[in-house]
């Protein structure tokens, strides 16, 4: 509580010390320049080649989508891949670049952050369950290492910005139905004045799910306010609450039981009634100000999530978890002779977690109890310069971090983990003609997360052999990026290497565990292209070719140097047609080919590769006055058998998780 005082005492001030300098009184429309609100302000990113960036804008895609899974918004992002879009128990698992493929639940290795605030914890753990599909405007994908940037377990980051750019009040309504007696209801009201700007969502979705014991019902509130203080300053206010009562957990399936009945759940899932409940509350204000040719950000938040989940086993297979964690991050942003960012950030992080025996699904005795405490502290400068054809920028990121448990339970004292990094990173760009030519290095860590470091087998409750994840990139590419090409490609190879990787593997009594890999190779190539074929036609392509492989690890008396890293596919293509003209009509069709990938350190089971086609179709129709959009989305239309999520390393060869086959989901939104 001191420290969130002083937190407060340096935003107010700075606050203060800002209007002071522009005392001006808004009695009429300001016309203020654009602020975009991010959590770094990242020099001559305008140089679309220079960094390893998707850029991403959703204003007529967002007619034509469920709106159901994050995978429909970034499916077309080369290098990144999204396994578990079935399992709302296990949230999405995304990886970039092999990052985040390790993932048990949730996101792993890559950072997430909706408008400027974090929904990335303090240790590295994410869940997207409270993000509102429905009104993303535009997403960022930066790919690779960027720990210089974002700090740890940034392998990836993946940047939302929510729906702001209106002038004039509105309300949308919308309401969708389709397979598994899938429904989802949603209504937006923007208001707006002068120098103002109020977005309010609500949402609820529910789903029977494609497997039995797989339904779940998620209820979504989100509030957004834009407020215009004098013609330098912008305060923005974001809250959020996510209430999921139930997601139900089918669990994996051995390739028998998938044989036998794809639909079928794992009988011990059923048996143990393994599901989860999720409550989660989250607040963010960004205070950004502008003086001459400084950019001055203030960021302060706080979430808190309530967990509850039954696992599919008896010791310990009940988890009830306490998490909450807020941070404030001070950013400068400087045009002048060199153009530079620099600032520090401050992340804390307390979970309270219990667990308890799962007698077929009724808590019964107590196996642990305990405190874990995660800090960080970070110091960052980030500086570009362009001399005539030369672009040229770099990065230096120190972190502090501090990890300590309690342990109530069993008398342990309290154990503590520092770990401090010192991350750099450099990108050179040269303009030659109408092309770019680029090259990168950068570094990366992932510190253990609270949860990886309290699963142990006796439920002792701390890994200390659990090692900090440590990777260098290289890269280097070719790109003719220009707004006014009707045809534009990139063109990136990448080289990562990677020390201690951290690797899942699952117990004899289904207890998820962790362990380090001695060294990793991730290596590929990266190409999208662009073409605008007609004034109503575009066509967008998406490749990436890898190799992922570790180069070191032997575990008791298993040698795996050499074999793929599991659960990632060695390629993966994507190819987008999309139609609109004047009259309303938007028709998407999607062509997705997903390449082979191994479920098992030991590369025993091999996974193949699967093509899916999906179709999209909305029109825009007028009606007294009102729009109407009806839409319809099919997914899966070859009904192609291919599987949903793999479960890395899984006890008893239980790898699988099915997909559905071919399913469609229609609806209607009304814009009043």
């Amino acid at each position: 509580m001191y420290k969130l005082k002083i937190i407060i005492l340096i935003i107010f001030f700075s606050f203060q010390n800002l209007l002071s300098q522009n005392n001006q009184i808004i009695s009429d429309t300001i016309n203020l320049k654009e602020v975009t609100i991010e959590s770094i302000n990242i020099p001559l990113k305008e140089k679309k080649s220079l960094y390893p960036i998707s850029f991403l804008k959703f204003n007529a895609f967002q007619q034509l989508t469920p709106q159901i899974n994050i995978s429909e918004y970034l499916e077309s992002v080369p290098g990144l891949f999204v396994l578990n879009n079935n399992n709302y128990a296990q949230d999405a698992r995304i990886s970039i670049r092999g990052f985040g493929s390790r993932a048990n639940f949730g996101i792993r290795g890559i950072k997430i952050f909706v408008d400027g605030i974090p929904e990335t914890s303090p240790d590295g753990q994410s869940q997207i369950d409270n993000v509102n599909l429905e009104i993303i405007e535009k997403i960022e994908v930066y790919r690779g290492n960027n720990s210089s940037l974002f700090g740890s377990s940034s392998g990836g980051a993946i940047l939302i910005s929510t729906f702001e750019d209106f002038n004039e009040d509105f309300i949308d309504i919308g309401y969708s139905s389709g397979s598994f007696k899938t429904t989802k209801s949603q209504a937006t009201i923007g208001l707006a004045n002068d120098n103002q700007k109020m977005v309010f969502f609500i949402s609820n979705t529910k789903s029977n799910g494609f497997r039995s014991h797989s339904g779940f019902e998620n209820f979504n509130l989100n509030f957004k306010y834009l407020k215009e203080i004098n013609s330098s300053n912008k305060l923005q206010i974001i809250a959020n609450v996510l209430n999921s009562p139930d997601a139900l957990d089918p669990g994996g399936l051995n390739l028998e039981e998938v044989t036998t009945d794809r639909e079928q759940a794992r009988a011990r899932n059923i048996d143990y009634d393994a599901r989860e409940e999720v409550k989660q509350y989250k607040l963010g204000l960004n205070l950004t100000s502008i003086i001459k040719k400084l950019k001055l950000t203030n960021s302060l938040y706080y979430n808190q999530r309530l967990f509850y989940g039954k696992l599919p086993f008896n010791n310990g297979g009940i988890v009830d978890l306490n998490r909450a964690f807020w941070g404030y991050n001070l950013n400068f942003n400087i045009n002048s002779f060199l153009k530079y960012d620099f600032g520090f950030s401050y992340n804390n992080q307390n979970d309270k977690r219990l667990r308890f025996n799962n007698n077929s699904g009724s808590k019964s005795n107590k196996t642990m109890d305990q405190d874990e405490k995660y800090k960080n502290l970070s110091l960052y400068f980030f500086g570009s310069k362009s001399i005539k054809k030369f672009n040229f920028s770099f990065g230096l990121r120190f972190e502090e971090n501090l990890i300590s448990l309690e342990n109530y339970f069993q008398s342990i004292n309290e154990k503590t983990k520092k770990i401090n990094s010192l991350n750099p990173s450099i990108n050179l760009l040269y303009e030659l003609g109408n092309l770019n030519l680029f090259t990168n290095f950068s570094t990366g860590y992932e510190t253990p997360t609270l949860n990886e470091l309290s699963a142990n087998d006796d439920q002792s409750g701390f890994n200390d052999n659990l090692k900090t994840i440590k990777s260098k990139t290289f890269e280097l590419g070719i790109s003719n990026y220009n707004i006014k090409n009707n045809f534009n490609y990139s063109v990136r190879f990448f080289n990562i290497s990677t020390i201690n990787e951290i690797t899942p593997y699952e117990s004899s009594s289904g207890l998820r565990l962790y362990r380090n890999a001695g060294k990793t190779t991730k290596k590929g190539v990266e190409m999208e292209i662009n073409s605008k074929i007609s004034n109503n036609l575009n066509l967008d392509y998406s490749l990436t070719i890898g190799s992922y492989k570790f180069d070191d690890f032997k575990s008791n008396d298993n040698d795996y140097s050499n074999n793929w890293m599991p659960g990632i596919p060695d390629n993966n293509h994507n190819l987008k047609l999309k139609y609109f003209n004047k009259k309303g009509l938007n028709v998407i069709l999607n062509l997705r080919s997903v390449g082979n990938m191994f479920a098992d350190n030991s590369n025993i089971t091999e996974i193949d590769g699967y093509n899916t086609i999906g179709f999209k179709i909305s029109k825009k129709l007028d009606l007294f006055k009102i729009n109407i959009i009806p839409f319809i989305s099919i997914d899966n239309l070859l009904n192609q058998d291919y599987y949903d999520n793999i479960r890395i390393n899984a006890f008893g060869s239980r790898f699988y998780e099915p997909a559905a086959g071919i399913n469609l989901i229609g609806g209607v939104k009304i814009n009043l």
